[in-house]
């Protein structure tokens, strides 16, 4: 990363960068980021580019990356967004949307209610043909801020975990979940 971050980042026309209170505020077409300073790096704008520079430590050399990744993400998120696909997995399991919040029926003997914080949108796909009986719904989960989607996307899933014996929970869209036989088939086999 640190070949990489002496090349100056280039600001798309619709992309502005100014400096803010506890650091760096880029605003485009999607909204505005707040990226906070990393201590040790200066970002400066030049001709529609923004450009890294540091003082030559070793603790400020080992944040370079870091801060063109800061600066990066902020500007596709702000140009693009990020997205994040949860996909939910069991009987009788169902997730609602109502205003801010998610309602969420998994398993346990109560309703589970998810407040969502601004600037996360959420959208809920559910099939309409059933071929696979086990998939109920998926749930789309979008924002400017890239660690806000993927720390949204995480406590999501954190509410039921897939388990390996029957796959049910909530799972990312592209995770496989390693499946294990029951007591069962493991008997049936000696």
């Amino acid at each position: 990363m640190a070949r990489a971050s002496f090349v100056p980042i280039v600001l798309p026309k619709d992309v502005s960068f100014s400096q803010a209170e506890q650091g760096y505020a880029i605003k485009g077409p999607k909204g505005e980021v707040a990226v906070n300073f990393v201590p040790g790096i200066a970002v400066k704008s030049e001709d529609g580019a923004l450009k890294l520079s540091y003082a030559t430590t070793p603790e400020n050399k080992a944040m370079l990356g870091l801060a063109v990744a800061l600066v990066s993400n902020a500007i596709t998120g702000v140009t693009q967004g990020f997205k994040k696909v949860l996909t939910l997995r069991g009987t009788g399991y169902k997730v609602q949307k109502e205003g801010r919040r998610l309602n969420l029926s998994l398993g346990y003997t109560h309703l589970l209610l998810f407040e969502l914080p601004e600037g996360i949108d959420v959208e809920i796909f559910e099939p309409r043909s059933r071929e696979d009986k086990d998939w109920i719904a998926d749930i789309t989960i979008e924002g400017i801020d890239k660690q806000l989607v993927g720390q949204i996307a995480a406590n999501i899933r954190r509410l039921r975990p897939p388990e390996p014996y029957k796959g049910k929970g909530i799972r990312y869209k592209d995770e496989h979940v390693r499946r294990k036989l029951g007591k069962r088939a493991v008997g049936a086999e000696e």
